[in-house]
């Protein structure tokens, strides 16, 4: 994802559904960083059932907002897409895809593989806190 905010930060086209994408993919990037640190932030093997809980339950809550912030980032990219395919329709003239775009993209795709893969409990549904 962070390879995927690179390109994507050099791109210079002021669309509002690649600004929000740009945000989102951010965002996203942010929270996958604070899954790690808070993963590490105990040591699994000597802690007590309660702090693992209470860690699990935070992992979980960032993974799933991580992932929702990254489907909304596919989603605006897909519009940004969409939007530039009409006008090309229409006759207007639009610039072509960066030779990056490709690349993005499969790493969008990865990054959503991989998702699936190694949070997908967390990412399905989002517990609801309660104190």
């Amino acid at each position: 994802m962070s390879s995927a905010l690179d390109k994507l930060a050099t791109f210079d086209d002021t669309d509002p559904s690649l600004e929000s994408a740009k945000a989102f993919l951010s965002q996203a990037v942010f929270l996958m960083d604070e899954y790690y640190r808070t993963w590490h932030s105990i040591i699994w093997i000597k802690s007590n059932r309660n702090t693992k809980n209470r860690v699990q339950s935070q992992l979980n809550h960032l993974a799933f907002d991580a992932y929702t912030a990254f489907s909304k980032v596919k989603e605006l990219l897909d519009e940004y897409v969409d939007s530039q395919i009409e006008k090309e329709r229409k006759g207007e003239l639009v610039k072509s895809p960066p030779q990056w775009w490709n690349d993005m993209s499969t790493s969008l795709t990865l990054a959503e593989s991989s998702f699936q893969k190694e949070y997908r409990y967390s990412i399905l549904s989002k517990q609801i806190r309660l104190f």
